[in-house]
């Protein structure tokens, strides 16, 4: 029989961190949380092989390795225990290769659970690094945050470089084909290029706004602020060449209020009723779409808007403005009919591109 003696409260929290990397999966074991206890250290690990997360806390007590049973229904339990837990693991085999009985004590509450040995849980990834990168973790989500949305939902038929958000240099940033988003800050320069999943990457917010350290390795990225760890599959080392898809020369630089476009292609969006091409014209200020359902048109006011006509998916461009939502105007660069719309704010080191449609019969004139 082993034993160890634990915060009630430091337990609890440690698995609410970890647990959110947990999925349904077909295989069982990734359902649950592994703990591990070695000289006073206990780990608790979670994983769904696309993404790991552990955190340590110190324990006193005997070294014991075991997975949670039901790991999800365990928790609800452990929201009822508060101060001193008490852990005694009794393992059916010598070396514990059966699994065993937890039995756990705290005050007058007490709970007993089969385990399943730790031996049967997936290795731990690991990152060899010599150089790390410091960062904020909550600054770091939020311009990931910033970019997220301008990549695909991954899938079969997807590829990563347009369902990963992308890092290079001080750039980070999306693109799915149609449209870009990237943000740039002077503050983070990471020395090797690398893509990740946006899905894994919000995870980062079991740092809340702790400093963490960033390693990438040559299989995985390593967040950590040096108890919870977070590891995530890198895609690649090829990033986007930025330089080569922003246009340098415009024909027209625009003004316009963000809050009054995106309202007016607000009430586009509800005239295009599920339109599966929801495209809009943008003529002096006008803008015209038309839809099965019929043409509707509105206005917004441009300082700067010349002669140029062109087209945009309202959906895209709709994304691209609520990136800026924060700020009262954006900049609109246009430099041809079929070149990309960038899109920027002042005091700001993000952009957006959304690339132009080509509209037929009389949307087109």
């Amino acid at each position: 029989m082993k034993g160890m003696v634990v915060d009630a409260g430091v337990f609890s929290d440690a698995m609410s961190k970890v647990s959110r990397v947990l999925k349904k999966c077909a295989i069982s074991v990734l359902e649950e949380i592994h703990v591990n206890v070695r000289e006073g250290v206990c780990t608790l690990t979670a994983t769904d092989l696309e993404t790991w997360m552990t955190t340590c806390f110190p324990v006193q007590g005997d070294d014991m390795d075991f997975i949670f049973h039901k790991t999800k229904e365990v928790m609800k339990v452990f929201a009822h225990f508060h101060g001193e837990l008490m852990f005694e693991l009794r393992e059916r085999s010598e070396k514990g290769k059966g699994g065993g009985k937890l039995f756990m004590n705290c005050g007058q509450r007490a709970a007993e659970y089969e385990v399943a040995s730790g031996e049967d849980y997936p290795a731990t990834v690991s990152v060899e690094s010599d150089e790390a990168v410091q960062t904020n973790a909550a600054r770091l989500l939020e311009r990931i945050e910033r970019v997220r949305y301008a990549t695909d939902k991954p899938d079969r038929n997807t590829k990563p470089f347009s369902t990963c958000v992308q890092f290079k240099g001080q750039q980070i940033f999306a693109l799915d084909g149609y449209r870009m988003a990237c943000d740039t800050s002077e503050d983070v320069n990471f020395p090797v290029p690398f893509l990740a999943h946006g899905g894994s990457l919000a995870y980062l917010k079991v740092f809340g706004k702790n400093d963490i350290s960033v390693r990438v390795g040559v299989q995985h990225i390593l967040f950590t602020d040096g108890e919870t760890s977070l590891y995530i599959r890198r895609y690649g080392v090829d990033t986007f060449n930025l330089d080569a898809a922003v246009p340098r020369l415009y024909q027209e630089v625009i003004t316009v209020k963000t809050s009054d476009f995106i309202q007016e292609l607000t009430y586009l969006k509800e005239c295009a009723a599920g339109s599966s091409k929801p495209y809009v014209r943008f003529s002096d200020e006008l803008l015209t779409m038309d839809t099965p359902n019929g043409r509707f048109r509105t206005r917004i006011f441009a300082a700067g808007r010349g002669t140029l006509t062109l087209s945009f998916d309202l959906r895209h461009m709709l994304d691209a403005l609520k990136q800026f939502k924060a700020v009262p105007e954006v900049t609109m660069k246009l430099s041809g009919v079929y070149s990309p719309i960038v899109i920027e704010a002042e005091n700001r080191g993000d952009f957006a591109l959304v690339l132009p449609v080509r509209l037929k019969g009389d949307m087109a004139a």
